[in-house]
């Protein structure tokens, strides 16, 4: 558990809102922009991945099925995936999760030093709690999809980018990585981070009992129980 006060990182989907499939949508739309068509990439999980980790696996499957793309196109894959969120999103379905909202508020109206650790392209994160009516005042910083593909380099970014925010040193010990997957697990275990792990994604609680802390939804959490 942290040592000092802990600074709070919290992932996104499945743990802050529930998107409703506009990223696949829009997955398949940029797929389809990219390369002229399109497959059926639904058994390709994207819980708990980075976007370039996601789309490098589309890529290779879609190579595999004889489309001409191949890993050397992510980085434009993923400039049509933003291009495609950025217009699906004010009409998509998005919801927050319980307790997530009044969670985030209560925690920044208290002070907490909190920010976000998710594998989606920053520009898209901060869209994405806009629609549940969260902004970069209250999680100001983070470590993205776009700093890194690995999930578990991600809380290395997140402590230096807290310890230039926070104005000290902020040991990989005192981050609180919160997320609703097995991959947030892991790399919260990575550094050596506390894993809080939230049953509101695809995932039971059972399936995340790794964590240090396991809760149904974030209406359970409490600093105290850190």
């Amino acid at each position: 558990m942290p040592t000092s006060s802990p600074v709070l990182l919290f992932d996104i989907d499945g743990t802050l809102l529930q998107s409703h499939g506009v990223g696949r949508r829009s997955v398949n739309a940029a797929l389809t922009d990219l390369a002229g068509e399109t497959f059926d990439f639904s058994d390709i999980s994207f819980s708990g991945k980075t976007d370039p980790q996601i789309f490098g696996e589309i890529l290779d499957a879609a190579a595999e099925r004889g489309l001409p793309v191949d890993r050397s196109h992510t980085d434009a894959f993923l400039s049509l995936y933003a291009d495609r969120m950025h217009a699906n999103l004010p009409e998509a379905t998005v919801e927050d999760l319980p307790g997530a909202v009044s969670l985030v508020r209560r925690l920044a109206a208290e002070g907490a030093e909190m920010g976000m650790l998710t594998g989606n392209l920053e520009p898209l994160a901060y869209r994405k709690i806009e629609r549940i009516d969260l902004s970069a005042a209250e999680l100001p910083f983070g470590a993205f999809g776009s700093d890194h593909a690995d999930r578990n380099t991600l809380p290395v970014i997140a402590a230096q980018r807290a310890s230039k925010r926070f104005g000290r040193e902020v040991a990989h010990e005192e981050l609180v990585i919160i997320g609703d997957t097995p991959r947030d697990i892991a790399c919260a275990r990575a550094v050596g981070a506390v894993a809080v792990a939230v049953a509101t994604g695809y995932y039971s609680a059972d399936d995340l009992r790794e964590a240090d802390l396991v809760l149904d939804t974030l209406e359970g959490f409490s600093l105290d129980r850190l």
